[in-house]
């Protein structure tokens, strides 16, 4: 998955050549994780608590998907189409948080 800042410098994946289920995270990291370096952080961290036995299951839910943490998966759910994820490599999608996280951390401040 490819990651860039666009025009308006927001975040956003490059949708070409994405399998189904990579489609479904990037409609996830753009809009609900968006921007937010605070969420990206959450995530991560729940993760980490699930694998270690801290909680059993962690559940959040954005603007449009929910998010569903086991010690063995990782669920996305788009509320409104009813698509479905379910992430079994904890190591692949903690890659693209990482990534997500710097991409974030690229942007330049923008001033109101």
């Amino acid at each position: 998955m490819y990651f860039y800042i666009d025009s308006y410098n927001i975040c956003r994946v490059k949708r070409n050549n994405l399998k189904f289920s990579d489609e479904i995270i990037a409609d996830f990291l753009e809009e609900d994780v968006m921007g937010v370096e605070n969420t990206v952080d959450l995530i991560i961290d729940n993760i980490s608590q699930v694998q270690n036995g801290k909680i059993e299951i962690w559940e959040g839910t954005g603007n449009a998907h929910t998010i569903s943490i086991t010690k063995d998966k990782i669920n996305i759910f788009n509320e409104f189409t009813e698509m479905d994820v379910t992430i079994y490599d904890f190591e692949y999608f903690l890659s693209l948080l990482y990534q997500w996280k710097k991409l974030i951390e690229s942007r330049k401040e923008v001033s109101i």
